[in-house]
Parts: C-alpha cells; sequence; structure tokens
C-alpha cells in the first residue's frame, strides 16, 4: 500500500486541487453576489411598496429628494397646459398600435412644468399614419382640477418597467400628426425647449404602479385613455435562483474535484502499491 503520491503524481495533484479550488471560489462567490443583489431588491422592493402605501404628497418645488419620494402618490391641483402636449409613438396595449400620452402640468402658482404619463391612445387601423385624437374633455387647457398618479423618477422608468426599449433620448424623430406632435422617444431637455419651462426633475404616471404576477396586465379605461399597470418587478426571486445555481454549481465542482482526486492519485496509487 502507499502511503502518499509520488514526483510528479505530486504536481499533477497540485495542480487539479488549485483548478478545482478555483473554480468553487469562483463559482461560491457568483452565488454570493447574486444573493447580495437580491437582498438588495428585496430592500428596494419593500421601500417601493411602502411609498406606494404611504399618504399621498403634494410637492412644491421642481426639484424632489427621488430617493425618498419616489413611487410616492402625488396629489397637486393645478392645470394642463395644450402647449406642452406629446404624443410618443411605437407602444401596444394588448398588440395593437398606440401613442404615449405624455402632456405638461402646472401646479397652482408654481413656475415649472411637470411631465405626466396620462396613459395610452390607441391608432385607428384604418389610417395608422394618423395621430388619434385626444378624448372629448381630456384636454383641460387652463382648467383646474386635482391630479391624482404616483411619482417616478424618470419618464423613461414607466416604459421600461413594462419591457418597452426607449432607444437614445438624444436621437428623437420628431414629427407633426393630425395637429399632434408625435416623438419617438422623450427628452426633458426637447420638452423644456418645446414648452419654453422649466420641468421638474420627476414625472408622474396617472397609469396604475401595483406589485404584478409577471403576466402581461390586462388595459383598462380611465378618462378615455388606455392605462396598463406599470409593474413593480422586484426581481428577488430570479436572483435567488440564479444564487441557488451557482451554489449548486460550486458543490458539485467540490465534489466532481474530489472523486477526480481519488480517482485518479490515491485510487490508483493503491492498486499500484497492491500489485507490487
Amino acid at each position: 500500500m502507499v502511503n502518499a503520491v509520488k514526483t510528479p503524481g505530486k504536481v499533477k495533484l497540485l495542480f487539479t486541487l488549485l483548478i478545482g479550488a478555483g473554480l468553487v471560489w469562483l463559482t461560491f462567490s457568483l452565488g454570493q453576489w447574486q444573493t447580495g443583489r437580491a437582498q438588495e431588491k428585496q430592500t428596494l422592493f419593500d421601500a417601493q411598496a411602502r411609498a406606494l402605501a404611504a399618504e399621498p404628497v403634494s410637492p412644491a418645488s421642481a426639484r424632489l429628494d427621488l430617493d425618498n419620494l419616489s413611487y410616492r402618490k402625488i396629489e397637486l391641483r393645478g392645470r394642463f397646459e395644450a402647449k406642452a402636449l406629446i404624443y410618443i409613438d411605437n407602444r401596444q396595449v394588448n398588440g395593437r398600435p398606440a401613442v404615449q400620452v405624455v402632456q405638461g402640468f402646472r401646479p397652482e402658482g408654481a413656475n415649472f412644468l411637470i411631465p405626466v404619463d396620462r396613459g395610452l391612445l390607441l391608432r385607428n387601423p384604418a389610417e395608422p399614419r394618423l395621430a388619434p385624437n385626444m378624448p372629448a374633455g381630456a384636454m383641460r387647457d387652463g382648467e383646474m382640477f386635482n391630479l391624482q398618479g404616483t411619482i417616478l423618477p424618470r419618464f423613461a422608468q414607466s416604459a421600461e418597467l413594462r419591457g418597452i426599449a426607449l432607444g437614445d433620448a438624444e436621437n428623437i424623430v420628431m414629427a407633426q400628426s393630425n395637429g399632434f406632435d408625435v416623438w419617438s422617444n422623450f427628452s426633458v431637455n426637447e420638452f423644456e425647449k418645446r414648452t419654453g419651462e422649466p420641468v421638474s426633475n420627476f414625472v408622474v404616471t396617472q397609469q396604475p404602479v401595483a406589485q404584478t404576477t409577471g403576466q402581461q396586465p390586462q388595459a383598462s379605461i380611465a378618462g378615455g385613455f388606455y392605462h396598463l399597470a406599470v409593474p413593480l418587478q422586484e426581481q428577488v426571486a430570479k436572483h435567488r435562483g440564479y444564487a441557488f445555481q451557482w451554489f449548486t454549481m460550486s458543490a458539485v465542482l467540490v465534489l466532481l474535484t474530489l472523486f477526480f482526486v481519488y480517482r485518479e492519485f490515491f485510487r490508483s496509487e493503491f492498486y499500484k502499491g497492491n500489485k507490487r
């Protein structure tokens, strides 16, 4: 019986152990990283859920602390501005072509505008190139009323959370159709140029924001606009799933390394020793 592995077997054994240990360390570290990401996403999701459940706010400033006020409900008295009405193209409602309506809202007594995502309008299949008209009574130019919605850090988020890629905000295609401005994307800078007014560092969506099951939300109609739920995609389960995969792979690599070392070195040396 052989008590030790002989050179050059020792070198080969050491090399095998180093490779195995390196792969185990790498996969285990990736598992820990995904676990940390899951904890971060859980913390963020919990904060968003608490914000949605909190009492509405009525900010008087164009610059908000978005770390604390994102996803808070908002109630503001003011009016929509007809000159600050934009259609964002290439949207869909349950597979049908649509535009997203963004209109500037001026809080009472304020000298700035808040971009408001009012919802979506279907295009007419018979005239798909023609921008749809606003619903009757929806313009509300100059009419004071109470705006209710949810604060989002940026306009892109209301679309990104539904899986819509917005593209480059600096290369916007602008067109006129049926008397409406139709943009390929939204940009705060272009919106400021278009309106000639200061614009807030946040947007408000009138579409519902809620935790979803991951299924495609069905559209509802409110005030003539189609609304789709903006999902709070917590993504915690996804990161935990990745972590489980990495930890499983790490455990498998440990077993494979031990099995290979036993089979190729100790077991073979044992048999060699018994044949002598």
